[in-house]
């Protein structure tokens, strides 16, 4: 998994680069809370350059943590940086989709399109689960896996999802949970001008269907696709769907572009 540098930290990345070409589409995909650059495993086959960074903290990034929304997204606009990356698509999962919205909010001439899965414009983080999580985070593990899949999930879908929070910890996990709950988009999500997909699970039960739906209908440019029978993990869970969805959706913008 390659490397840069931003600062004294060294931020890992995995990327899937079909074509290095200039003026390729790439697409940089944002992991959720706890999580990593793992759970984007099923999209690496798409016929695009994609990059998929640990956020800081996470996987095998350097910290620290960062402690807001906001504070991600100017990380992520310096790791693009220095890439060298001038504009791309933005998609982003939970906690990587209100990072992505915070982005495009503060650089949408960079985004080309928006991609936001199982997000909405605020989450709600009960203090019963964060007393869980400090207390025993095993325990908490365990509910985030039974929440986050719909019933019928292959248990070693679930079982990689509960490896990866384990992996990362109990500190990435209440952090970004944390970060997340302060985060709201209501006040200045229709005023983003990036053209963007909301995607959501039929069974999610951390972010359901009706945040979706409010999200894309205060976004300007928005288009909603619910996809049946997965939960909050749809990447994983149904990626031919989910693939699907973004390629569409990217290939009508780059004729438009």
């Amino acid at each position: 998994m390659p490397h840069i540098a931003i600062g004294a930290a060294r931020c890992f990345y995995r990327t899937g680069m079909r074509s290095a070409a200039a003026g390729s589409n790439t697409l940089i995909l944002l992991h959720g809370s706890g999580g990593d650059s793992s759970v984007w495993e099923e999209q690496f086959s798409e016929n695009i350059t994609i990059i998929a960074p640990d956020l800081p903290g996470h996987g095998q990034s350097d910290g620290p943590l960062r402690s807001s929304t906001r504070e991600y997204a100017l990380w992520l606009d310096a790791f693009i940086r220095e890439l060298g990356i001038k504009i791309f698509f933005l998609a982003g999962h939970s906690l990587g989709g209100a990072i992505a919205q915070e982005f495009s909010r503060a650089f949408p001439h960079r985004v080309s399109g928006l991609i936001l899965a199982g997000t909405g414009t605020h989450a709600a983080i009960t203090a019963e689960y964060l007393e869980l999580l400090r207390s025993n985070f095993s325990a908490a593990v365990k509910a985030s896996c039974l929440s986050a899949y719909a019933p019928g999930t292959a248990e070693a879908i679930c079982a990689q999802g509960c490896e990866m929070l384990t992996r990362n910890g109990p500190d990435a996990l209440s952090g970004d949970l944390r970060a997340y709950a302060s985060f709201d988009s209501r006040r200045w999500a229709g005023a983003l001008s990036v053209p963007a997909l909301v995607l959501c699970g039929s069974e999610d039960r951390i972010t359901p269907p009706a945040d979706a739906e409010e999200l894309a209908g205060l976004l300007p440019q928005a288009a909603l696709k619910i996809i049946p029978g997965c939960g909050h993990m749809a990447m994983t869970e149904t990626p031919g769907a989910f693939n699907k969805a973004i390629r569409e959706f990217i290939k009508k913008l780059s004729k438009d572009i």
